[in-house]
């Protein structure tokens, strides 16, 4: 894979912070920590898409309360 690698962050939820990571359907989970050391890090570009730029405390996880699911 090419350097630097481009990885978009998409959602934060609670502590947890999801990142969209290229060649992955699912987003990667990661603390503040992490999340730091992948900004600072040379092998990587951490970019905010517009969603998370607009929906900051919206949890990036749907809800699970019974009139969301269906059987």
């Amino acid at each position: 894979m090419e350097t630097p690698i481009e990885l978009e962050l998409v959602g934060k939820k609670d502590d947890m912070y999801a990142l969209k990571y290229p060649g992955l359907q699912v987003p990667i989970n990661v603390n503040f920590e992490l999340l730091e050391k992948f900004k600072k890090s040379t092998e990587y570009i951490v970019k905010e898409s517009s969603t998370f730029l607009k929906n900051q405390e919206d949890p990036w996880m749907g809800t699970t309360s019974s009139e969301r699911i269906r059987a």
